[in-house]
């Protein structure tokens, strides 16, 4: 009796064991597995590239970094991969394709319909960011609460309106670096250069806490540059552009006794390149200096 209840344990244990060894998709080293999104977005399908460094996966923090307009999230992990691993941080890219999520859906985050009313929240694309951490964290060995985001260029305009379109109750820390153009909260401006009407929690927004990086030499007028009248009037370059966005909503936190919790930092003779925005925000995030 004894032996046969002593072989019912073993084979118990082997199920749950294989079970859980099938379960687990994200393993140390750099791999990529795919999301099948559900809800409003099913049919759709968002790769997620990662990078796990050596160590205790399951203290580890986790950072998501958002690819700008080529959709690379390949190149995007390995640009981060030096970061990780000198820092002991997890590497989350989710990548969106052109077909699937146009900029509307990316930079724009499907925020409003093509007669410019608002999308109901569950529709909107930042929805995706929590998913695909829910679903991290239950196919790895990760325990993480909570995680960061660092957004590069059309990924800088991704995670400043991941912000502000998005309750974000798992966010830690945000960094939008050399975003091309911005969405200002102003009530006066329609979207996607304002807010008016959208109902956006500005408070909840400005409380937040995000980096806006600047490289200090980003100031070439090239034909990715968005330049409509809209956008020129935030700057002539990104660089003017990043000041001029950051100032404004300064002014306006203190103008309405919000609490500010943004930092505005820039990175010297550093053009329009994530490879090399990449250490500093690193270190913002998880270095010394982090606050």
């Amino acid at each position: 009796m004894k032996r046969s209840f002593s072989l019912l344990l073993i084979a118990t244990a082997l199920v749950i064991f294989s079970f859980c060894k099938q379960d687990i998709l994200f393993t140390e080293g750099s791999g990529s597995v795919d999301y099948s999104c559900s809800g409003p977005f099913a049919g759709k399908t968002v790769k997620i590239y990662y990078h796990i460094p050596e160590g205790k996966i399951s203290s580890m923090p986790v950072l998501f970094v958002m690819h700008g307009m080529d959709r690379n999230g390949d190149d995007y992990r390995d640009q981060w991969i030096a970061q990780s691993d000198k820092y002991g941080f997890i590497v989350l890219v989710p990548t969106f394709s052109s077909d699937q999520f146009p900029d509307d859906f990316y930079q724009r985050g499907n925020v409003t319909s093509e007669d410019g009313s608002y999308n109901p929240e569950n529709e909107r694309v930042y929805v995706l960011i929590e998913e695909v951490f829910n679903y991290f964290t239950a196919h790895s060995a990760s325990k993480a609460k909570t995680f960061s985001i660092y957004g590069h260029s059309a990924g800088g305009q991704f995670v400043h309106r991941f912000l502000l379109f998005n309750p974000t109750p798992h966010l830690d820390r945000a960094v939008a670096a050399n975003a091309g153009w911005y969405t200002y909260p102003s009530d006066t401006v329609s979207y996607p250069y304002g807010t008016k009407g959208s109902g956006a929690d500005i408070k909840a927004y400005y409380s937040k806490k995000m980096i806006i990086l600047l490289g200090d030499a980003d100031t070439l007028r090239t034909s990715d540059l968005r330049q409509t009248p809209e956008t020129d009037a935030q700057g002539l370059t990104r660089l003017e552009r990043g000041n001029s966005f950051f100032r404004f909503c300064g002014q306006d936190a203190n103008k309405k006794g919000y609490p500010f919790n943004w930092r505005k930092e820039y990175v010297k003779n550093v053009g329009h390149s994530n490879t090399k925005m990449a250490p500093s925000a690193a270190k913002l995030l998880f270095g010394d200096n982090q606050n």
